[in-house]
């Protein structure tokens, strides 16, 4: 046996032709079986953000609604700039900002979890299409305030 068809396990490695070298595929018996891709974890983690953001927006306006329920009247300027720093609203407008900023870190981490090779990427898709477009209408918010001035 020669030393360059030894390491192949007593495989026919040459070609009856050219004797050039081939590297057959092993035996289905010695095949392995593939095994199924995983769930990419910067994926759910960012599906998880993205829920945990909208929770927390829903209860961020319902608190709010419900601590001024009582200050709503028919406000004159005076009385909406008072209402404007009632302690609701600037907790309700922190509170808002860290879920923004849930959202970025969710949009990050979905971004991260497209890119993982040998990954499924259907949490990373669902986790960035829903950071994103809480995103996305934040800065829709945020123009059209604007735009009102």
């Amino acid at each position: 046996m020669d030393n360059h068809n030894s390491y192949n396990s007593g495989y026919n490695n040459t070609d009856q032709y050219n004797n050039n070298m081939v590297e057959p595929y092993p035996p289905d018996h010695e095949r392995q079986p593939m095994a199924p891709l995983k769930h990419s974890g910067p994926g759910i983690a960012s599906f998880i953000i993205g829920l945990v953001a909208v929770v927390g927006y829903i209860l961020i306006f319902f608190i709010a609604a419900m601590a001024l329920n009582d200050s709503i009247e028919v406000l004159t300027p005076l009385q909406a700039e008072e209402l404007a720093l009632h302690p609701a609203v600037i907790l309700a407008s922190l509170s808002i900002l860290v879920c923004l900023i849930l959202n970025l870190a969710g949009g990050i981490l979905g971004i991260i979890g497209l890119i993982l090779k040998n990954r499924k990427k259907v949490f990373a898709i669902i986790g960035t299409l829903l950071n994103g477009i809480i995103i996305l209408a934040f800065i829709g918010l945020i123009l059209a305030g604007m735009s009102m001035m």
